[in-house]
């Protein structure tokens, strides 16, 4: 998993919005009784015009009907007219651009000479030096439909790369070409993932996975530990933060990448991986064997603060951050607290459906959020029922570093006037994003649709501003003798929570 801010958001089965299929005219025509000559004895010509208008209507949608086959037929022809052009070596190429066409959602317009331009400068800039006389702008048009300029500059490169024996493979060119059409979207979070990265990027977001339980990064071009998981295996093997991590199962980590790492590391429960560590100021390294097993990640934590207050942080949301805060909540209800506190700072974001359930614990009714996709279609998300802290006074923490998922709930909270937000500016990630699995095992995370608060405020680009802003560095940490906005909340709901609740 990577720390990011903008922690990939998913639905796993859109809700329909109300009253969804429910087409009223002519819900009420089935109802109309039968029209009855011997009671009803009208002139001749008020007679005639209901029934020409009648006529007409039918006419109409009998036309409608039958456009709707033919354009889908001509869609059909034209999709497999493209297809034919598609060189095969850039089949997946092809895959994403169909994918991106069709179901992007962000910002950003879909503009197809755009993402041809991307692609082919993708593909020129992993040519090196030679890339002037491989390819020029003369050989491609850009204004051609579809991705036929990126084909048009195929041709002409790929027989002179076999000419000269070049060491730039097809593959590592296909590549080239969807990151730099990708990147030509402009949105930063829509990208292209390796098999490898596919398949490490869809397991983070689980709260239980088998493995040894670290993050690993990149210090000085040395692959690290940047930190253990609490009572994980690697933890109690002795790892720590720092911890240069020269060789894995007896594989050197130079040049290795942080997903192959990851891959290598972990492994079903039970199977053992030898670590070739060295500790931070020792000079020999050493081996040190470390047994798999089911990790847990505890995204959810709190503790009384007393007066009666409750401290409730948040640090991702997974796919059981819903179960443990509705626990949470019913022992604090238990307990009588009067007022919450709900820490959602350093919080990347995590899954839809999850936010959706949590801020339901919250709120009695209405909208948590809506989305919008790329075709303009509006899918509202509504509060869930049975919320076991509807009434509890409330302040949510949140500051630049909360983004996405944290938002959500953030600004949902916001907008009923549920609670105050104290803190900083958020980092303004509103969008919903998509792993998309391709034919080769590679994929896509894209931009699916943007979401708006009940309010109807975008975040995407914008964040939430606090009702109270008070200014801290990310470095200081939470719940330190320093944090001034956890400070302030305490001080904000002392004042406002009966004395006799606490």
């Amino acid at each position: 998993m990577h720390p990011t801010a903008y922690t990939p958001l998913k639905r796993t089965e859109p809700l329909a919005k109300d009253g969804q299929g429910t087409h009223a005219p002519y819900a009420t025509m089935k109802g109309t009784r039968p029209f009855v000559m011997s009671k009803l004895l009208l002139p001749t010509q008020r007679l005639l015009r209901p029934l020409l208008w009648a006529s007409l209507v039918v006419l109409v949608l009998l036309v409608a009907a039958s456009l709707g086959p033919i354009e889908r037929l001509q869609q059909l022809r034209s999709d497999r007219a493209a297809t034919a052009h598609v060189p095969k070596e850039l089949s997946t190429l092809w895959e994403v651009w169909k994918i991106v066409v069709e179901d992007y959602g962000g910002k950003e317009k879909v503009d197809q000479r755009t993402l041809s331009e991307g692609a082919i400068q993708g593909m020129v800039s992993v040519l090196g030096d030679k890339a002037a006389t491989y390819l020029t702008p003369a050989d491609y048009d850009l204004n051609a439909p579809n991705m036929e300029a990126v084909w048009q500059a195929w041709r002409v490169l790929s027989p002179k790369l076999r000419e000269e024996n070049a060491s730039v493979t097809t593959q590592v060119l296909q590549e080239a070409a969807i990151k730099g059409m990708l990147h030509a979207l402009g949105n930063p979070y829509t990208t292209y993932l390796l098999p490898d990265e596919y398949d490490l990027e869809t397991q983070s977001l689980s709260s239980k996975f088998d493995g040894i339980g670290i993050y690993v990064t990149v210090i000085n071009n040395q692959l690290a530990v940047a930190v253990p998981i609490a009572d994980s295996p690697a933890e109690r093997a002795g790892l720590v933060t720092g911890d240069i991590i020269l060789e894995v199962d007896g594989s050197t980590t130079t040049n290795m990448t942080i997903a192959e790492a990851a891959r290598r590391i972990r492994g079903p429960r039970g199977s053992s991986v030898e670590l070739l560590v060295l500790h931070e100021g020792d000079g020999t390294p050493r081996r040190i064997p470390v047994t798999r097993d089911v990790v847990k990640l505890q995204t959810v934590t709190w503790q009384s603060i007393g007066e009666g207050l409750a401290y409730l942080r948040i640090s991702q949301f997974l796919d059981d951050t819903d179960e443990d805060v509705e626990n949470a909540l019913k022992e604090m209800v238990a307990q009588n607290v009067a007022g919450l506190i709900l820490d959602l700072r350093r919080n990347p974001g995590g899954l839809l459906d999850t936010t959706v359930a949590v801020a339901s614990q919250f709120l009695e009714d209405g909208l948590v959020l809506y989305q919008v996709d790329g075709h303009g279609k509006r899918t509202d998300l509504p509060v869930l029922e049975g919320g076991a802290a509807t009434k509890i006074p409330m302040v949510v923490l949140a500051d630049q570093a909360s983004a996405s998922a944290s938002e959500i709930l953030g600004g949902t909270l916001q907008d009923h006037h549920r609670a105050v937000l104290i803190g900083t500016k958020t980092y303004g990630k509103g969008s919903v994003n998509e792993f998309r699995r391709l034919k080769d095992g590679s994929g896509v995370y894209m931009t699916s649709a943007l979401w708006y608060s009940p309010d109807g405020r975008l975040i995407e680009g914008e964040g939430l501003t606090p009702d109270i802003e008070v200014p801290m560095d990310l470095g200081i940490p939470l719940g330190s003798s320093f944090d001034w906005q956890l400070y302030s909340a305490i001080q904000y709901l002392t004042g406002r929570v009966p004395s006799a609740a606490r």
